[in-house]
């Protein structure tokens, strides 16, 4: 199991083109303005991936979910 994106953003990433089957690559864009690139959505919904770092549980974030003001789609 990935780390489960907030609500709001959710209803943003169902639109997103999908990268491979069922993931999506994306952006997220932080409060504090940084950048993680590289991200890999199951679903559109949860985070799996931050580059080659496969994302099980929160704590492996080095930021904190409720921090993500934008998901941008990579494709």
């Amino acid at each position: 199991m990935g780390v489960e994106l907030p609500e709001h953003l959710r209803e943003k990433t169902y639109a997103f083109p999908e990268y491979s089957y069922g993931a999506n690559r994306v952006t997220l864009v932080l409060n504090d303005g940084r950048r993680i690139e590289q991200v890999f959505l199951a679903w559109g919904t949860e985070i799996v991936k931050i580059k080659n770092k496969k994302i099980e549980k929160s704590d492996e974030l080095k930021f904190r979910i409720e921090d993500i003001a934008e998901v941008i789609s990579e494709i």
